[in-house]
């Protein structure tokens, strides 16, 4: 518990641009120590001249006003990310090559050989970013395009012309191979690259796959498609930098180099759920598949009229490329979800067959037994017996 004998430390929140993750995380350390923050800039966006206190978090940007009041606060102070190097602060920053990996990683599991990188800024986090991402692909022999910068800083001054990039990007977009895979520097360029797309003309994820980073909520589902995403952990970040800054106001010396924070995984949404394949109308299908292999009714002849080709033609081509029927595709993916469902609660077997797409608890016992080779009680009694502590 704070000793509320003491004094608070009046910390500033030197942040024009806020995150709600770097909130929690700053906020959360805050009550545990007994802070006092100052929050004024979140508000007014203006460098308070003249403020006196005992420490400043930042996300300097790139407003010569904020840095030059950073510089010359005379306070402990730590940045939160390598946003604008030009002075030198204790920094907290995600581990952007890993972010990269991940990225790398989460496309490969879905058999995709084409690639594209879609940069912010020209800074050093998109680079770090893209050595992660590049260098995991080129491990596996797969080379990456890089698509327009979203923005361009040459010294002071922003090269903006939305556009003329827009349709650079576009360009860019329909000339990839595909299916392609798009990994983008955040979540909110990531949106924007699914725009292109469809002002392009192309399907999200059918043609291409799009995955950003942050996983905002705000933004990943009111995207054009609800957007997959690299949980960065903003909010660890934060704490950490919190606590950096607590060690420097005790009087202790900053660590050499950047703290680095690790990434939590992807989040998988409809940008990127679905393996690659090449022909267009088996994607649709698939996409018809996933999308709705909940509802009982739907059948064979459903898929196809959703992809507009004939049933022969998409029956061969949907063997070509995923080695199965459609009906003993859509049967897998309903026995799959079944499964999950078994292992999440304790659903009577009717409801888990309702859930899952089937008619009734026959159906889910049928398909069950030849798809796994027991029956779904037996699957979840195996699941519990595994769980209880030997």
């Amino acid at each position: 518990m704070p000793d509320r004998g003491r004094s608070k430390r009046k910390v500033l929140l030197a942040i024009t641009i806020v995150q709600q993750a770097y909130s929690r995380g700053i906020v959360r350390f805050a009550r545990e120590h007994d802070w006092h923050l100052v929050t004024d800039m979140t508000y007014t966006g203006r460098v308070p001249l003249g403020w006196r206190g005992d420490g400043i978090l930042t996300v300097l940007g790139y407003r010569r006003e904020l840095v030059d009041f950073v510089r010359n606060a005379h306070v402990p102070t730590v940045a939160i990310t390598l946003v604008n190097e030009t002075v030198p602060l204790p920094r907290v920053e995600g581990d952007n090559r890993r972010i990269g990996q991940l990225a790398a990683e989460h496309f490969l599991e879905r058999g995709y050989r084409h690639y594209a990188w879609a940069p912010f800024l020209n800074d050093v986090m998109n680079a770090e970013r893209f050595e992660g991402f590049s260098g995991t692909l080129a491990k596996h022999g797969l080379a990456c395009r890089v698509l327009p910068l979203a923005h361009s800083l040459r010294g002071r001054a922003w090269q903006e012309n939305w556009a003329g990039r827009r349709r650079r990007l576009v360009r860019e977009l329909q000339g990839l191979p595909r299916p392609a895979a798009v990994f983008a520097y955040n979540d909110c360029l990531a949106a924007d690259v699914i725009d292109a797309c469809r002002d392009g003309g192309l399907r999200v994820p059918e043609e291409i796959a799009v995955l950003g980073v942050d996983n905002d909520p705000d933004v990943c589902d009111c995207a054009p498609v609800p957007l997959s995403s690299v949980r960065h952990d903003l909010e660890g970040m934060a704490y950490e930098a919190a606590a950096l800054l607590e060690r420097l106001m005790s009087g202790r010396k900053p660590p050499r180099g950047v703290t680095r924070i690790p990434p939590k995984g992807v989040v998988t949404r409809v940008s990127t759920d679905m393996r690659a394949v090449s022909d267009l109308h088996v994607a649709i299908a698939l996409r018809c598949l996933s999308d709705r292999f909940r509802d009982p009714q739907l059948s064979v002849a459903d898929v196809v009229a959703a992809a507009g080709v004939s049933r022969r033609q998409l029956e061969r081509s949907f063997r070509r490329e995923t080695g199965a029927t459609i009906h003993g595709h859509l049967t897998r993916t309903r026995v799959a979800h079944a499964a999950q469902v078994l292992a999440d609660g304790d659903l009577k077997v009717a409801a888990v067959a309702a859930a899952a797409g089937f008619s009734g608890p026959a159906h889910l016992h049928r398909a069950f037994r030849r798809t796994v080779g027991t029956t779904p009680r037996q699957h979840r009694a195996r699941l519990r017996a595994r769980s209880v502590p030997a």
